[in-house]
C-alpha cells in the first residue's frame, strides 16, 4: 500500500487539501476500507459504511468487498470537505489492479464519506469509466440503482467492444440498411 493522502506530501510540494482535523478522520476510514477490500474482509469493509448503506446492501445480498487481486495497491491523493456542515469529505484514489491475464488497469475513484454518529463512513463512490461520459455515481445507500447502473456499464462496454471488433449492433444488408425479416415463400 502506498499512502498520499490528505495534506500529504507529493515529491516535496504539500497538496492543500482542506482542514486536516476533518479529513485525517475521512482519509483513515476510507484506507481501512480499502484495506479490507484488499483482504477479502467483508466484514469489515461492511462495518465502514453508514447504518443505511450496511443494511441495504446486506438486505440485497450484495458484497462491498469484491475479489481483488493479492498485487492490488492503492495510493490516497487529495481530500476535500464537501458542503457547508463539514460532515461530507470526497477521498481521492487510485487503485491499480492486475487482472490473472496480466492486464493492467488503474482507477482513480473518489469515495464519498459522511459524518455519521458512529464516525466518518462510506456512503458511496464516483470514478470515470468512460472518457465521453459523465463519472458513474454510486450510492450505497441506495443499491437498487447502484445495480441498475452496473448494468448500465455493463450494457455499455458490450456495445463499445462489438463496434471496437467491426461488428454491427444490428445485422445490416449490403446496403447497409438494417435487415428486415421478409415473409416465408408460400
Amino acid at each position: 500500500m502506498v499512502l498520499v493522502g490528505c495534506g500529504a506530501v507529493f515529491a516535496g510540494r504539500v497538496e492543500a487539501a482542506g482542514d486536516p482535523a476533518v479529513t485525517g478522520p475521512a482519509q483513515a476510514t476510507v484506507v481501512a476500507f480499502l484495506d479490507a477490500i484488499k483482504r477479502g474482509d467483508d466484514a469489515t469493509a461492511r462495518g465502514l459504511l453508514t447504518q443505511v448503506a450496511r443494511a441495504k446492501t446486506k438486505e440485497l445480498g450484495i458484497s462491498v468487498a469484491p475479489p481483488v487481486n493479492d498485487n492490488a495497491t492503492y495510493s490516497v491523493r487529495a481530500c476535500e470537505v464537501v458542503g457547508e456542515a463539514g460532515d461530507v469529505v470526497h477521498v481521492a484514489t487510485i487503485w491499480t489492479d492486475v487482472d490473472a491475464d496480466g492486464f493492467k488497469s488503474t482507477d482513480n475513484v473518489i469515495w464519498v464519506t459522511r459524518l455519521d454518529p458512529e464516525g466518518w463512513r462510506i456512503v458511496g463512490m464516483a470514478m470515470k469509466v468512460f472518457d465521453d461520459l459523465p463519472p458513474l455515481l454510486l450510492d450505497f445507500e441506495d443499491p437498487e440503482d447502484m445495480l441498475a447502473k452496473q448494468q448500465l456499464v455493463a450494457t455499455e462496454l458490450q456495445k463499445r467492444a462489438a463496434k471496437a471488433a467491426g461488428a454491427p449492433l444490428q445485422p445490416r444488408t449490403a446496403q447497409g440498411q438494417p435487415s428486415q425479416p421478409q415473409p416465408k415463400p408460400r
